[in-house]
């Protein structure tokens, strides 16, 4: 049988033919789909969420709705109910708040019409006939009140997973509600998939307390290096090719990240002039592989150059009230990135060091306070959703309190690039004013 390289290797939307199971992974996955718990997967960017999905669950065993920086929860519920096929009315808005005290702006209601039956009588040509006729009415429901909603998919026998893509994006208010509203839906024995960028465990747990044993966490990460030889092992069976000459480099060099790896054995396939399952046995050798790294290196290159420029402009250049230049705190931390030791980096920066460090480099280092710091650190996220970098890069893990990438690429990056020369050429926002 003779299989396409984009189809075995690489990353796109669908499950790509070099897909191994992992058993810390899949297992869990497929014992948390039957837990009844809310199921939350979560990892760094091109680590294998959405593959669990399409690997283990059937188009129609699920509704998925992709979230963006403008959902609501009620987007997500209109969502839902129209994919299920619900018809409903919308009517007025009305503004609701929760009881955690959390507000997610106005309310909505819609009206799901319920047809009955009554028994009329009526004669035609002269001649009586018995029948029936429909009446119509309609029930209100309250869509920004997960009580409702459950109420609204149990009258419609609705037992399908409901696969959050991209959770992430979400406001952190919505994010909050939501968490609040999974405890509901786990009542109701609705099962919700979250798929999120991040990786520290219990983010939701850190919403409503009320989750904990109630949701099941599948994080993708780590990946082990015999995983990665797996995938290079089926792929290699596939198109008959050979990457015994390039396997512990092409593996080392990819900072385990099965993304990168994929990516990687695409292009290496592609240089060797593999497209598609060879007659004979093809070997990679490492000019292909330094040629795959290269490509890489620059491609990615562009993306996240761009995005650590679109993260250190700062719209406020001097303090309102003193007079004096802004903190820059985004340009500074960019700057550590470009910096600091790659091992240090990996591990990820407490904020501790994050404090120390940018101490030594600000321009006003006797007001670096750590609030400050704490401040925007909490709001990193949403300052890269702002700044429309997608993925986001960076995620700061407030339980543990240390800063960690979370694109899968971005060490692929730093690792091959020329850090001082991106840093001269990342616009200073102090010395523009």
């Amino acid at each position: 049988m003779t299989h396409k390289t984009i189809d075995v290797f690489g990353v796109k939307s669908t499950l790509i033919k070099s897909y191994v199971e992992r058993e810390t992974v899949d297992e869990r996955f497929r014992e948390a789909l039957s837990s009844g718990n809310e199921v939350i997967v979560y990892g760094s960017s091109k680590q294998g969420k959405t593959s669990l999905i399409l690997k283990h669950l059937r188009p129609e065993d699920y509704i998925k709705v992709e979230c963006s920086p403008q959902t609501t929860t009620i987007d997500i519920y209109k969502s839902v109910l129209r994919q299920l096929g619900v018809t409903f009315l919308e009517s007025e808005s009305v503004e609701a708040s929760y009881e955690h005290g959390g507000k997610v702006g106005g309310g909505f209601k819609v009206k799901v019409p319920f047809f009955g039956s009554g028994d009329v009588k009526a004669e035609l040509s002269d001649r009586a006939k018995d029948g029936t006729s429909r009446t119509q009415t309609h029930i209100e429901y309250n869509l920004a009140l997960a009580q409702d909603v459950s109420e609204l998919l149990q009258t419609h026998s609705f037992s399908k997973f409901v696969v959050l893509e991209n959770f992430h994006y979400l406001p952190h208010e919505v994010q909050e509600a939501l968490a609040y509203d999974l405890r509901i839906f786990q009542d109701h024995h609705f099962v919700f998939i979250v798929l999120g960028i991040w990786r520290e465990a219990n983010r939701l747990v850190q919403f409503n307390g009320d989750l904990l044993d109630r949701v099941t966490e599948v994080p993708v990460e780590p990946w082990d290096k015999a995983d990665f030889f797996s995938v290079l092992e089926k792929g290699e069976a596939l198109l008959n090719v050979d990457f015994s000459e390039v396997r512990e480099e092409l593996v080392a060099e990819s900072f385990d990240s099965v993304g990168v790896v994929q990516e990687l054995c695409k292009l290496c396939c592609l240089d060797a002039g593999v497209k598609e399952t060879s007659a004979s046995k093809v070997a990679i050798t490492k000019a292909n592989l330094d040629k795959a790294k290269k490509d890489k290196a620059n491609e990615y290159g562009v993306r996240h150059v761009r995005n650590f420029e679109s993260f250190v402009d700062v719209r406020v250049r001097k303090s309102a009230q003193s007079g004096k230049p802004s903190l820059a705190y985004p340009y500074y931390f960019v700057r550590l990135l470009l910096t600091q030791d790659f091992e240090d980096i990996q591990k990820g920066l407490t904020r501790g060091r994050l404090l120390d460090e940018i101490r030594k480099i600000h321009h006003r280092p006797e007001d670096v306070r750590s609030s400050d710091l704490g401040q925007f650190l909490h709001n990193l996220t949403q300052h890269q959703i702002a700044k429309r970098i997608q993925p986001p890069f960076v995620d700061y893990d407030r339980g543990g309190k240390v800063l960690k990438i979370i694109d899968s690429s971005l060490y692929f990056f730093l690792r091959h690039c020329d850090r001082e020369e991106i840093l001269e050429d990342i616009p200073n926002p102090i010395e523009e004013i």
